[in-house]
């Protein structure tokens, strides 16, 4: 399992590359590196998969903020939002996932997801009742003090565990 975590570690640090490029480039499904002298021919070449786009307005991002989060089985996510866009995937489990305005559905490990800033996260919970579920989540911050805003079932900002 470390491995996998590594992969999908990189695959997120891969995107998030992406995501802060400047151009506007499109960008192919899956590219590979040709051989080089530092990657002999006897080797398979490095396949890049894209696995999400996320699209959101330019804004300064002088840190990530990179969390491991581990629900019970069964446990849910309060609703909340973030004062930043925050990327991630799955390492392990189910989570049932919307986001306000959007469908729900299942992320499985691997999966990835977005959560734009300032937007309501209306479910973010352990879709088993009997398995743990543990994700990743990149929280791309400039000067914000807090990367979680928890909200009441009116969408008023209650106590942040920041």
């Amino acid at each position: 399992m470390p491995r996998v975590h590594l992969v999908l570690t990189f695959a997120v640090l891969l995107l998030l590359d992406g995501l802060l490029a400047a151009a506007q480039k499109p960008i192919t499904q899956t590219t590979a590196q040709t051989p080089t002298a530092q990657s002999p021919a006897n080797q398979p070449p490095i396949v890049r998969k894209q696995l999400m786009l996320a699209r959101f307005d330019a804004r300064s991002i002088s840190r990530v903020d990179m969390r491991e989060i581990n629900l019970a089985p069964g446990q849910k996510g309060p609703l909340h939002k973030h004062p930043c866009p925050v990327v991630g995937y799955i390492v392990s489990g189910a989570i049932y996932f919307q986001v306000k305005g959007d469908s729900a559905r299942i992320l499985k490990a691997g999966d990835p997801f977005y959560e734009p800033a300032n937007t309501v996260i209306t479910h973010f919970d352990n879709a088993s009742a009997a398995a743990p579920a543990k994700f990743i989540l990149n929280y791309l911050m400039n000067t914000e003090k807090q990367f979680i805003i928890l909200l009441d079932d009116k969408e008023q900002e209650i106590q942040s565990p920041n």
